[in-house]
């Protein structure tokens, strides 16, 4: 039997500006590519824009002050579309401002761009369905719960454990975003689990890295959680709730 054929996918764009206010529109192109690969099944649901701002008050507060706000989507746009395509993952490439502003100076604010993924369970083929539907009790340990997964190529330089508070360790509109999803979207009792393979870190380029890990994550097809051979969550650290 042949192996099937690997999913056709957008490739890395050659050049990215190095300034990080002009990327909305870009990067938005680069992302609408997945969504043909999407409709056909295979890929995850792809955000087909860089969400920025947690509401549409924040984004109104930087019209004026970078050439693209509106180009760069809210946290509920991305936690809304996704669910709307039945995938099993849904991955956004967020970027966002670091640290915090002093007075009117917008544009001195340091900007990082990051991947966040809301991975379902993987679903059961028709077999395991039969023997679940056999055992209530296998079925109800089966549930079909939500993992929030955060991959940022320079995370957080600390010694990182599954002991450690997910409040403690996310940063800036990391937290913020999964405050958003545990209040606004039902998730309080999805899983949260945070990167710490520094490999990468230090190169100024969280775009660039974003973009590649995106592009990785999206050839292996819409996949759910696969538990420890998942490679998605190698080098991840689940965060106590």
């Amino acid at each position: 039997m042949e192996s099937p054929e690997p999913p056709e996918l957008p490739q890395l764009p050659h050049k990215i500006p190095l300034n990080p206010s002009n990327l909305g529109g870009e990067v938005s192109e680069f992302l609408q590519e997945f969504e043909e690969p999407m409709l056909r099944g295979d890929c995850p649901y792809v955000h087909p824009r860089l969400v920025s701002f947690h509401s549409a008050r924040d984004r109104a507060g930087w019209v004026g002050h970078m050439p693209d706000p509106l180009a760069r989507d809210l946290f509920s746009s991305f936690s809304r579309a996704g669910p709307r395509h039945g995938k099993n993952t849904q991955v956004a490439v967020f970027h966002a401002p670091v640290g915090t502003l002093i007075g009117d100076r917008w544009q001195d604010c340091a900007w990082h761009a990051y991947l966040v993924a809301i991975i379902r369970e993987a679903r059961p083929d028709v077999q395991e369905q039969q023997q679940q539907q056999q055992s209530q009790s296998q079925s109800q340990s089966q549930s079909q719960g939500k993992r929030i997964l955060i991959w940022d190529c320079d995370p957080v330089p600390t010694t990182i454990s599954d002991a450690d508070r997910w409040q403690n360790v996310l940063r800036g509109r990391q937290r913020t975003f999964v405050d958003f999803l545990r209040k606004k979207r039902h998730m309080k009792k999805a899983e949260i689990w945070y990167s710490v393979d520094d490999g990468d870190s230090g190169r100024d380029q969280s775009l660039v890295l974003s973009l590649r890990k995106l592009l990785e994550w999206a050839s292996l097809g819409d996949i759910g959680y696969l538990g420890s051979e998942d490679p998605r969550f190698q080098k991840c650290v689940k965060l106590k709730a």
